[in-house]
């Protein structure tokens, strides 16, 4: 029965491993069953838990790392997820309570003492926090500039986050979570062209981490959106599309779904097909995204037959070769 769930226990973790997370329940689960007793179990099941971006389902973590904790009293790893988790709703004396633990059971465990220097710093206890930073590496190199930009970041004081990322990559310029890290503060400032600059440079650095694209579709998702709010329906379409571009499964929010048809009315209107014929083909794209997993075909076809009856109208605008290629691309893609 014991082999059964740790076999269980195994998979779910390999799955955790692949961003499986459904599937890592299932398997968690099972092992419960299994065997109740097994803290490990509990401890992925509140890994899995805090992946859900629903407070409701990340507070089940706590729970989770409990248990993990009365089974297995000395389980360091255990407190300091909880730790993370208690820091997440900002309480505080709870997250200072773990991480503390975590150092009286595993005091080489240098990560800790960055989140302790994260509380500091929301407490407004500057040197305490550089107490605690002095603990993980000593001042003045790089690495000191990236955990304290880091711990910046994670006390929502961007401005101090880029300070400091910034000089820890005039020392490293080959640092990709620096690049990461700080377009994550620049992207929090809505200074979206900087964000995009620095996760180019990581994903140049690092091309198969999948993260950095997808955060770079969202930036241009972000631009698109404020630009529609400001007026700008063209610009913003046109970022809309870089964004699906570079992540053809991203879902527009229902009040901006309408943006890419308005764009490619307005582009019929100054005889631009080409690029109507542009904005209709990604437009399709969002009502499948926004779709597919729900089951009203109602909705689905009388969207898509809008977005058709427009591409009908800017195809027609087309040159009679451009209207060929078009045909064809559209027997292909069947």
């Amino acid at each position: 029965m014991a082999t059964d769930a740790s076999n269980l226990l195994q998979q779910a973790i390999n799955a955790y491993k692949t961003e499986n997370y459904e599937m890592a329940i299932v398997y968690l689960d099972d092992a419960i069953v299994q065997d109740p007793d097994i803290p490990e179990v509990y401890f992925w099941r509140g890994k899995v838990a805090v992946k859900d971006l629903n407070d409701e389902v990340v507070e089940t973590a706590i729970a989770d790392f409990t248990q993990a904790i009365d089974l297995k009293p000395d389980f360091w790893e255990a407190y300091f997820e909880r730790g993370k988790v208690y820091l997440y709703f900002d309480r505080l004396e709870e997250a200072e309570a773990d991480f503390k633990k975590v150092v009286e059971l595993n005091p080489d465990f240098k990560d800790v003492y960055s989140y302790l220097a994260q509380i500091e710093i929301q407490r407004g206890n500057d040197t305490k926090a550089m107490e605690y930073l002095n603990s993980v590496t000593e001042g003045g190199d790089y690495k000191y500039y990236y955990n304290l930009g880091k711990i910046f970041l994670n006390a929502k004081s961007y401005e101090a986050a880029i300070e400091n990322l910034s000089k820890a990559l005039s020392e490293n310029k080959y640092l990709v979570d620096g690049y990461y890290l700080r377009a994550k503060a620049y992207e929090a400032l809505e200074m979206y062209r900087e964000a995009l600059s620095d996760l180019k440079s990581a994903a140049m650095l690092m091309p198969e981490e999948k993260k950095f694209f997808t955060d770079m579709a969202n930036v241009y998702f972000k631009k698109a959106k404020k630009k529609a709010d400001e007026g700008d329906i063209r610009r913003s379409a046109d970022l809309f599309v870089e964004g699906l571009k570079i992540n053809y499964n991203l879902k527009i929010e229902p009040e901006y779904e309408r943006i890419l048809e308005e764009a490619a009315k307005d582009a019929m209107s100054k005889g631009e097909y080409q690029q109507a014929v542009l904005y209709l083909e990604f437009a399709e794209r969002v009502v499948e995204n926004q779709y597919e997993d729900q089951f009203d075909y109602e909705a689905y076809n009388r969207k898509m037959q809008e977005i058709q009856s427009l591409m009908k109208e800017a195809v027609k605008g087309l040159p009679l070769k451009e209207r060929i290629k078009k045909k064809l691309n559209d027997i292909y893609a069947k």
